[in-house]
């Protein structure tokens, strides 16, 4: 499924459309965070904000501290579209990484809400930045793993959008993501982007320390993201399929591209999203020795 998130549609959808029609066609919508990361958003009402502070409050405040002399894994799942099926991958997804590396205790859940009630903190700008500050503040940078995950629907410049009903719109490109992570001193890392044109993630924060993972490669759609299914193809193949079944992260994401491509082909679905890795030796050491350690 393929939705492009264009910057002037963005901003349009919040000014009622009189940005748009102040424009010429041939211009090139203005983005008025000059590159940096921010999203345009309607204020909550005072009680529904006093209640996002306090979820968002008792995430960070619940994360278990870091062991000594210990290598300890702690995660990041986001759910930045706030249609049901990306806020039902993060939490399911999360579960299962939980699992994998023996982190209870260490992970946060953010996720765009549709109406009703909220479950998990909102994935804003400040909520992400905050979950990325507090986990750079709690881990050691010599010895601990973070692990993000973030799901949604993605730009052809590699943008994961962020949207919530109606309320808040915005993107994070994948440069935001790899200085936020630097200024937290988060140094070992996964990094999994389960969304269109998500390859793109890969050259702003590939590195020995790093692992990153895409649903599909940087020209290309990924697929599975309707509202009503519980997982994306990408999140159902590598998490539903293969670490439920007990593979390894690395050699589960192989099989899940595999499984991916019969699903496409079967469906006739084309161009096929080819997801894309990049694995850091020293990353992939830290991740299996905590699947060793799980084990």
């Amino acid at each position: 499924m393929r939705i492009w998130v264009l910057a002037a549609a963005v901003w349009a959808a919040l000014a009622g459309g009189a940005y748009a029609q102040q424009q010429q066609p041939q211009q090139q919508p203005v983005d008025p965070f000059g590159g940096r990361f921010g999203v345009m958003e309607i204020v909550q009402p005072p009680t529904e904000a006093a209640q996002q502070f306090q979820l968002m409050a008792s995430a960070l405040a619940n994360l278990e501290p870091q062991r000594r002399r210990r290598q300890d894994v702690y995660i990041l799942s986001m759910a930045l579209w706030g249609d049901p099926v990306f806020s039902r991958e993060a939490s399911q997804a999360e579960a299962i990484l939980r699992e994998h590396f023996n982190a209870e205790g260490r992970s946060i859940i953010l996720a765009a809400s549709g109406p009703g009630a909220r479950t998990y903190p909102a994935a804003t700008p400040n909520n992400i930045a905050a979950a990325i500050g507090h986990l750079g503040s709690v881990i050691d940078p010599t010895e601990d793993l973070v692990v993000v995950f973030l799901t949604t629907h993605g730009a052809p410049d590699g943008t994961a959008a962020i949207r919530e009903h109606n309320r808040m719109f915005g993107g994070l490109r994948p440069e935001h993501l790899a200085s936020m992570l630097g200024q937290a001193g988060i140094r070992n890392r996964v990094v999994i982007v389960s969304s269109c044109f998500s390859g793109a993630f890969i050259p702003h924060l590939a590195n020995d320390n790093t692992i990153v993972m895409t649903a599909a490669q940087h020209d290309r759609s990924s697929f599975g993201c309707q509202p009503e299914n519980d997982w994306t193809f990408f999140g159902d193949a590598l998490f539903n399929t293969s670490l439920r079944n007990g593979e390894s992260l690395i050699e589960g994401f192989d099989s899940a591209k595999v499984l991916i491509e019969r699903w496409e082909r079967e469906r006739g679905m084309s161009p096929p999203s080819n997801p894309q890795r990049s694995v850091g030796r020293i990353a992939e050491g830290m991740v299996r020795s905590a699947e060793r350690r799980r084990r």
